[in-house]
């Protein structure tokens, strides 16, 4: 990939006030004609040199810490040396210049600090790995070494090895206090809604599934949001029902206890209590969080308590190894109840399938 633009490190001051410079680059055996623009001095450097951005008239392959030498005018008088410092450049827009002089500052380090420049200066977007071979030399094997080193320093998340794929610690915190605020604008505007869906705060801050992912775990870890079925909510939100409702929760868990739910459908459910789709799966939604329900993968649901005497049964059920039938005769379901059943015991590690009709209970 080639740079159309560059930013660099020069040993020479500007020489007036009035921008751009009109040079000649002398890089990699070839003189070309470039415009030259000022940013300031570099602090971390003793003698006076200075961060400045390049256009060259056609781009050039270039990459970090590649040498040149700066001419001016037809004669050819030497200006100075530089070296290059970020292969690809882009104009400072508004208040970036802060930050684009603290980019620069770290790429003057050694490749550990260029590395984790480029990771810091891409954002929530995160870093591929062939975004860093385009901008720098290094071997496979030194930027697997850089990378595990960054993230055991706690500076980087390493989300991908094959291809990299990196992401600062930096970014994930802010990240993470964005979705959070997100959360607590979207509970106060829609006080009835359960969550959000993880795809609507994926397009919202246009961020990679893995990068979603990535906060979505960290701020699970820390407790700060939970998991609704399909949805995130605070992990401090909750629905407040009416009395009216509280009282058909209490006949729904009844109706779950009894075995009802496996005799009758959602739309009969809601015809029963008067309820639109959405108020019964926020009601249902209530029950699985207060763990008086289980959804299982199939979308039926079984009162908590009458699955916990199923896994009591199986624990004393004297043999390792179960078939459909055994557990049919257990829990006195038809299979078609009997399978949904057993693969949500598998999902929960109760039982384990060897087979098209076996288990094991572990």
């Amino acid at each position: 990939m080639k740079a159309r633009c560059f930013d660099a490190l020069v040993d020479f001051p500007p020489s007036r006030k009035s921008q751009p410079y009109n040079v000649f680059l002398l890089v990699k055996k070839k003189k070309v004609l470039a415009s030259l623009y000022f940013y300031e001095k570099a602090e971390r450097e003793k003698s006076d040199k200075f961060f400045v951005r390049l256009c060259p008239s056609w781009p050039l392959s270039l990459k970090w810490k590649n040498k040149f030498k700066v001419e001016e005018g037809k004669k050819g008088r030497l200006l100075g040396q530089g070296i290059v410092l970020n292969p690809f450049s882009s104009k400072i827009r508004g208040k970036k210049g802060v930050k684009r002089m603290s980019f620069l500052q770290l790429l003057l380090g050694g490749e550990k600090e260029m590395l984790f420049a480029l990771v810091q200066n891409k954002g929530t977007q995160g870093l591929r790995e062939k975004e860093i071979i385009n901008s720098c030399n290094l071997s496979k094997s030194s930027l697997s070494y850089l990378c595990q080193e960054l993230e055991e320093e706690g500076k980087i998340r390493i989300l991908s090895f094959s291809p990299l794929f990196l992401l600062s610690q930096q970014s994930l915190d802010f990240l993470s206090k964005s979705i959070i605020s997100y959360l607590e604008q979207f509970h106060k505007k829609h006080p009835e809604e359960r969550g959000v869906s993880p795809e609507k705060i994926k397009k919202r801050d246009g961020l990679d599934r893995r990068i979603l992912a990535l906060s979505l775990r960290h701020l699970q870890r820390q407790e700060l949001i939970k998991e609704l079925g399909d949805l995130v909510a605070l992990s401090t939100f909750e629905i407040a029902p009416t009395e009216e409702e509280e009282n058909i929760l209490r006949e729904l868990e009844e109706m779950c206890f009894k075995g009802e739910f496996c005799s009758v459908t959602l739309k009969d459910i809601q015809h029963r209590f008067h309820l639109s789709s959405r108020k019964l799966n926020v009601l249902l939604s209530l029950l699985i969080e207060r763990k008086k329900i289980v959804q299982g993968k199939d979308g039926f649901f079984l009162h908590s308590r009458w699955l916990d005497e199923i896994v009591s049964k199986l624990k004393r059920f004297g043999k390792k190894e179960l078939t459909v039938s055994d557990f049919k005769r257990i829990t006195g379901l038809t299979r078609k109840y009997a399978i949904p059943l057993l693969e949500l015991l598998d999902q929960m590690g109760v039982t384990r399938r060897k087979g098209p009709s076996r288990r094991e209970i572990l």
